[in-house]
């Protein structure tokens, strides 16, 4: 959906975003791009988390499925906490690894979502991590993680569809790209 807005439209277009049953990304325009984000931001509860796309040394990637959709492993930035200190740590308590290092900063994805009568926008800073363990994953079952699995680089296309929008979208750019296993940290 592409949507000209105003200042005006955005609640409307906060509306649509919460109400929309349907997967999918919507792109918008505007003359004041940052007078529009601020209006728009205030319209929710901003949480910041931090996450990862993981590789292993067999170029296989880390999925999680959550609450019955394929995911990457992700969650809240604590208090205090630097965003790559909180993306590996949710990394290490969503699939039960350790020793996962940070290779690049991928991108920031946006996602919004009610709870508990509260509309949450969720900005999720992405890295690329590089695993050189062989620990078996265990998925943490007290936040909806049924299962943390590593697939091969060329499977990854048949999990996007039962995936949640925004990671889809990060994966079909993960395998378009020529992200690799490297040893390289920043």
């Amino acid at each position: 959906m592409f949507i000209n807005l105003k200042a005006s439209d955005i609640i409307q277009l906060t509306n649509e975003l919460l109400t929309n049953n349907e997967k999918k990304i919507i792109a918008f325009e505007c003359d004041d791009l940052e007078g529009s984000w601020k209006i728009f931001k205030n319209q929710f509860t901003v949480r910041k988390a931090a996450g990862g796309l993981v590789l292993n040394q067999k170029n296989e990637l880390l999925l999680i499925k959550r609450k019955g959709l394929w995911d990457l492993p992700k969650g809240h930035i604590e208090e205090g906490e630097k965003k790559k200190q909180a993306a590996l740590r949710e990394v290490t308590e969503e699939c039960g690894i350790h020793g996962q290092t940070i290779a690049s900063k991928i991108e920031t994805t946006y996602h919004v979502y009610s709870l508990n009568n509260l509309t949450v926008l969720k900005p999720s800073v992405w890295y690329l991590m590089n695993y050189m363990g062989n620990e078996k994953t265990e998925p943490q079952i007290k936040e909806g993680i049924t299962e943390a699995v590593w697939i091969p680089i060329k499977d990854i296309s048949k999990y996007i569809p039962d995936s949640y929008p925004s990671v889809a979208s990060l994966l079909e750019k993960f395998i378009g790209s020529d992200f690799s296993f490297s040893t390289a940290t920043i």
